[in-house]
């Protein structure tokens, strides 16, 4: 069974210009990207994540924002130990920009069929043919 993605992303830490890249990719696939505070909690959160010593900040800084929203750690390049701190600190998943496109949206669906409570991909949450 294929995940469903989410409708909405909220984008944290990142600039104007990786913002509109963001904005026209994510929605390309359908998927609206939130403002970066208020409204309801997203369906996941992508959160920038450039050096090892910020992603214990970066992560805590998105649970304040945004509750608990499942978060995909962006990296700046492909980067195994950040990585690995990335999803031992907490995040659901990392991608590396640059890399192709079709992995964020493999990732995107993969975290949609995780059991944590309130992932887009829950029964009842979202339509998955809407």
């Amino acid at each position: 069974m294929r995940g469903a993605l989410p409708r909405e992303a909220r984008l944290h830490g990142a600039d104007e210009s990786l913002r509109s890249l963001l904005s026209d990719v994510l929605g390309d696939m359908g998927i609206r990207l939130a403002p970066d505070v208020g409204g309801e909690r997203p369906d996941v959160v992508l959160a920038l994540v450039e050096r090892e010593d910020s992603v214990p900040r970066v992560l805590r800084a998105v649970e304040e924002s945004s509750g608990p929203a499942p978060v995909l750690v962006l990296l700046p390049f492909e980067d195994e130990r950040l990585r690995c701190l990335a999803m031992r600190l907490g995040a659901q998943g990392c991608y590396a920009l640059g890399t192709p496109l079709e992995s964020l949206k493999r990732l995107l669906r993969d975290m949609s069929q995780s059991e944590a409570p309130g992932h887009w991909g829950e029964p009842g949450r979202h339509d998955e043919g809407a």
